[in-house]
């Protein structure tokens, strides 16, 4: 096995200790095993995906002016492809659900331009319709 360094805070090292032990890990490295692991999972998901698709993208974020500027520019290059978005304000957080459907292609544009925003958390998700 190869040996990788890791500079973090010491905020983050106490609060990754405090979840590792609530999760049962026995070392740092089985946990930092786990989450890379779950980290290549999630993103090559959707590497070999094309074709038309539905999908929702997560967004939660602070309620800022300059992000919500760029989030709402984003939503208007890619209003093709977005049929909906729900959206609720928490405290000072932002929380968006958007429906999108199209070319895969297309929608990873959205969703890749989406993450590269300061500050936005994000996920998407495939839906399913059987």
């Amino acid at each position: 096995m190869k040996i990788i360094s890791l500079q973090i805070s010491d905020d983050l090292l106490d609060r990754f200790e405090k979840v590792r032990n609530q999760s049962g890990f026995s070392s740092k490295s089985e946990a930092l095993r786990d989450s890379i692991l779950k980290f290549i999972e999630s993103h090559e998901k959707f590497e070999n995906l094309d074709g038309y698709r539905i999908m929702n993208i997560n967004l939660v974020y602070p309620f800022k002016e300059p992000i919500t500027d760029e989030i709402s520019e984003l939503y208007h290059n890619f209003h093709l492809i977005i049929k909906a978005i729900t959206d609720w304000r928490i405290a000072d957080k932002k929380i968006e659900i958007v429906l999108v459907v199209g070319e895969f292609g297309i929608i990873k544009d959205l969703y890749q331009a989406l993450v590269k925003i300061k500050d936005v958390i994000s996920s998407i998700h495939e839906v399913i319709i059987d």
